[in-house]
């Protein structure tokens, strides 16, 4: 088994276009913590421009590499991260450039799905969102965008009321004085 294969079959990734050398795993501070840093690289000839959709031709041409630092998730208690050199291309039909992209991540991002994924599980428990960005190094933000990202908001109909409307007045601490808070609920079927 090659060295990509088994540092693939590690990571779980399924894009069979990042390759990886033979000393590809590095021992580094980042961000002041001790870390496991792998080299990657990802090369692939594009069916077309990315820009332009033009089909791929003489007048596409290698354009250099972009790295990109992806987060992983921890490896044996490490934080992991995957520096990735994308294969960049340049469009002489639109005269722009453009990056090759992985199903690793999504454009213009830097956290793995496989991260994503830790999030989602992680918050199926019960757990608060610092607690999650703290055990998978992102930041509470991320947590909670990422948690966000996965709800569709439904339109509710206006033009009718529903079937069961329920409130109540409850008194929230024993040293408040005065007025109570109110709870409604409205229960859609």
């Amino acid at each position: 088994m090659s060295h990509t294969n088994c540092i693939s079959t590690l990571l779980d990734l399924k894009d069979k276009n990042i390759t990886f050398s033979k000393n590809c795993i590095q021992e580094t501070q980042i961000k002041n913590v001790r870390s496991k840093l792998i080299l990657g690289t990802l090369s692939f000839q594009p069916t077309h421009c990315y820009h332009c959709g033009h089909s791929f031709d003489s007048n596409i041409i290698k354009h250099g590499f972009k790295t990109s630092r992806i987060k992983l998730v921890k490896i044996s208690g490490f934080d992991a991260y995957l520096d990735l050199k994308k294969q960049r291309y340049k469009c002489r039909h639109c005269d722009r450039t453009f990056t090759l992209e992985t199903s690793l991540v999504n454009p213009n991002c830097f956290i793995s799905t496989p991260v994503k994924q830790a999030i989602f599980l992680e918050a199926s428990h019960k757990k608060s969102e610092t607690d999650i960005a703290r055990e998978l190094n992102v930041s509470h933000s991320t947590v909670n965008r990422v948690i966000h990202s996965s709800y569709e908001e439904q339109p509710l109909p206006f033009n009718s009321l529903p079937k069961v409307l329920c409130f109540d007045e409850f008194k929230s601490v024993k040293s408040a004085e005065g007025h109570l808070p109110c709870e409604a609920c409205i229960l859609h079927w």
